[in-house]
């Protein structure tokens, strides 16, 4: 076996854990306009296409399960844009809650959040 990225063959998703699955679906649907790859209504999860190797999958929580608070530290997916700029006014002009642009070092990049206050980011690299 071929070892491409450590032990691993490769980075195959990030879940996203989210309290409303249809909602969540028609937004990263619409709002982010990523494609729906396949779904599972049993597990409640749908897998996006990200253009990459990895796709993003959003998951409804269980019923004891709690979401991550939007002030914490923790794992998110970053999105690679020619056009940090262009995104970042896309997304505000749809509603949704981004930071502002950081510049810094050959690179620009914000914060953005779905609907569940999940914390995504959009990264420019010169």
């Amino acid at each position: 076996m071929e070892n491409k990225a450590g032990i691993f063959e490769r980075l195959d998703t990030v879940i996203i854990r989210v309290k409303n699955i249809d909602t969540s679906k028609r937004w990263y649907t619409e709002v982010l306009q990523l494609k729906n790859l396949f779904e599972d209504d049993k597990e409640k999860l749908v897998v996006f296409d990200t253009g990459g190797a990895a796709s993003v999958t959003i998951w409804h929580l269980k019923e004891d399960e709690i979401l991550q608070q939007k002030s914490a530290a923790g794992t998110f997916p970053i999105f690679l844009s020619p056009d940090a700029e262009s995104i970042h006014k896309y997304l505000k002009e749809n509603g949704v809650e981004a930071s502002s642009i950081t510049e810094s070092e050959g690179i620009k990049f914000f914060f953005f959040f779905d609907p569940d206050g999940n914390k995504l980011e959009v990264c420019q690299t010169n």
